[in-house]
């Protein structure tokens, strides 16, 4: 298997499966096959798996009792209000592609942002997405209360709560 002798080539010392719960997508015998080759990994290359997802990830770890042993559910708390979420704005707007700066990480936006991401941080980053593609096609070149009130956000509770009126 080429992927296991890469593996062992780069010494991989832990391996993470990112979006783990795209697992129940596949048929039944594609989520057994896909479960059988991460205990094969694990076994074969005597490392630590890391499986990271929504809850939906723990469903389909405990769709094969050998698995449930292997992994070991951690739920990531919301983010807070507190230095910490303000250090997380900070490198994110050192990365992103804005002429002026938006200091995301003083206190009112960094407020507004936690508001509209609920505290998940995939929120926060398709929240910042959204933002700086408006900044940068209205030529502010940075996020502001404005920029922020001009995108089309609805809130993960809001989506989860419209698509429930769906079913």
């Amino acid at each position: 298997m080429k992927v296991l002798h890469l593996l062992r080539d780069i010494q991989v010392q832990v391996l993470i499966i990112d979006e783990i719960h795209h697992i129940l997508a596949g048929h039944i015998a594609k989520q057994r096959h896909f479960l059988n080759v991460l205990k094969y990994l694990g076994n074969e290359l005597k490392m630590p798996l890391v499986g990271v997802g929504t809850i939906d990830a723990l469903r389909a770890i405990q769709t094969d009792p050998q698995m449930v042993n292997r992994f070991e559910p951690v739920a990531l708390p919301r983010w807070e209000m507190n230095r910490d979420f303000q250090m997380l704005l900070a490198s994110f707007e050192r990365i992103l592609p804005l002429r002026q700066p938006s200091l995301l990480a003083e206190p009112a936006l960094a407020t507004k942002l936690l508001t509209l991401s609920e505290g998940t941080i995939g929120e926060l980053f398709a929240l910042l997405v959204a933002a700086t593609v408006r900044a940068i096609r209205s030529g502010a070149e940075r996020i502001d209360e404005g920029v922020l009130g001009s995108i089309d956000w609805i809130a993960p509770s809001a989506r989860r709560r419209a698509i429930e009126k769906l079913t």
